[in-house]
C-alpha cells in the first residue's frame, strides 16, 4: 500500500513537472514570437522612415538644383545665353545635349554640352530638317519625341557627331523636346542617355519642365507676342475681344505673364504628378486625376489674370487642354469644368 501511495506521488510530480515544463516553453515561444513581431514592426517602421526621409531629401535636392536652373536662365540675356545655359541646366540629366534652331528648312546646332561632348564637335554643323523625321515629328507635334538616335531618324550629320563623341557603337535613344516661344516651336533640345542619380530613376519631366522655362525667357526678352495670341475666350465675351495691336501696354504686359504663368502651372503639374496623369491620359479623365492641382491652379489664374482684365484668355485651360490632353478634349473627362471665361 506504502509502495503504490509512492509511486503514485511520483507519478503526480512527474506529471506537474511535465505540465510546468510545457507552459514555460508554451510562455518562452509566446515572448519569444511576440519579441520577433515587435523588433520587426520597428525594423519596418525605421525603414519606412529611412524610405520617407531618402525621398524628401532627393526631392528637395532635385528642387533646388531645378530653382537655380531657373535663375541661370532668367538672368541670361539674348538667346543664344539661354540656350547656352538651357543645355548647362540639362546635363545633370543628360549625358549629352544639343539646342537645334530653324531657317529656311535647315536646322543647325546653336549650343550643345555633355560628359563627352565639345562645342567643337557641332562648329558649323547644319542639315535639313526633312533628313530628321524625329525632328519633324517634335516640330509638327509640338510634344516630346523618343526615337533612335540614328541617321534614319536624326539626320546622319547629327548621328554621326553624337556616335563620335560617345564612342557607343549601339543604338542609342535620343530624347527630342520642343521649346515653345511667341506661339510657335523656335527651337527643339536633343538629350541622349538619360541619368539616373542613386536615389531616382531617369525622368523626362525635369528636361521638360527647363525647355518650358527656356521658351518663357526667350519670349520674356523677345518682349512682344504675335497678333495671334489671343486665343478664343467663349462666347460670351466674343465681343469684348480686342486684337493685340489695340490692347494697351499694362494689359500687353498682364496677357503675357498669363501665358507664362499658365505654362509653367502645368509644365509643374507635368512635372510633380507624372505618374497620376499617365493614369488619367489611360483612363479619359485627367481632371479626375489631378483635380486638386487643378483646381488649385484655376482659383490662382481667376484671382491674378481673369479678375483684373476684361479681355482676358484662360490661357491656363488652353495650356491643360494642349500640354496635358495633347487638343483632346475627351481625355479631360466628363467633370472637367471647362474653360473659366
Amino acid at each position: 500500500m506504502h509502495e503504490a501511495s509512492a509511486l503514485t506521488w511520483r507519478d503526480l510530480v512527474e506529471r506537474h513537472h511535465s505540465t510546468l515544463v510545457y507552459e514555460l516553453s508554451e510562455r518562452l515561444d509566446a515572448d519569444l514570437k511576440d519579441a520577433v513581431s515587435r523588433a520587426i514592426v520597428a525594423e519596418r517602421s525605421q525603414a519606412s522612415d529611412q524610405l520617407a526621409r531618402t525621398r524628401e531629401e532627393a526631392s528637395r535636392a532635385q528642387a533646388e538644383s531645378l530653382n537655380q536652373a531657373l535663375r541661370r536662365m532668367r538672368h541670361a540675356t539674348g538667346d543664344q545665353k539661354v540656350l547656352q545655359a538651357l543645355v548647362e541646366n540639362v546635363v545633370p540629366y543628360a549625358a549629352s545635349a544639343v539646342v537645334l534652331v530653324f531657317e529656311n528648312h535647315q536646322a543647325r546646332v546653336a549650343a550643345s554640352g555633355g560628359s563627352d561632348l565639345g562645342q567643337s564637335l557641332f562648329n558649323n554643323l547644319s542639315f535639313e530638317i526633312a533628313d530628321a523625321p524625329a525632328l519633324v515629328s517634335a516640330i509638327e507635334s509640338g510634344d516630346p519625341v523618343t526615337a533612335l538616335a540614328t541617321s534614319t531618324e536624326i539626320s546622319s550629320a547629327l548621328a554621326d557627331k553624337l556616335n563620335a563623341g560617345s564612342g557607343d557603337e549601339d543604338e542609342a535613344k535620343a530624347y527630342l523636346f520642343p521649346i515653345r516661344a511667341r506661339q510657335s516651336i523656335v527651337a527643339v533640345l536633343l538629350a541622349t542617355r538619360l541619368v539616373a542619380s542613386s536615389k531616382t530613376a531617369a525622368s523626362t519631366a525635369p528636361i521638360e519642365l527647363l525647355c518650358e522655362a527656356a521658351g518663357m525667357r526667350l519670349e520674356g526678352i523677345a518682349g512682344v507676342a504675335e497678333p495671334g495670341a489671343l486665343a478664343d475666350s467663349g462666347q460670351d465675351r466674343a465681343e469684348k475681344r480686342l486684337s493685340w495691336d489695340t490692347l494697351s501696354p499694362d494689359d500687353q504686359r498682364l496677357h503675357l505673364q498669363a501665358q507664362r504663368t499658365a505654362r509653367l502651372r502645368v509644365a509643374e503639374m507635368r512635372l510633380y504628378n507624372e505618374a497620376d496623369l499617365r493614369r488619367g491620359v489611360a483612363a479619359g479623365n485627367i481632371y479626375g486625376a489631378l483635380q486638386p492641382v487643378i483646381d488649385s491652379a484655376r482659383s490662382q489664374f481667376l484671382q491674378d489674370f481673369l479678375a483684373k482684365s476684361a479681355t482676358m484668355v484662360d490661357y491656363l485651360h488652353l495650356e491643360v487642354l494642349r500640354t496635358l490632353a495633347h487638343d483632346n478634349d475627351a481625355v479631360l473627362g466628363q467633370s472637367y469644368p471647362g474653360p473659366m471665361v
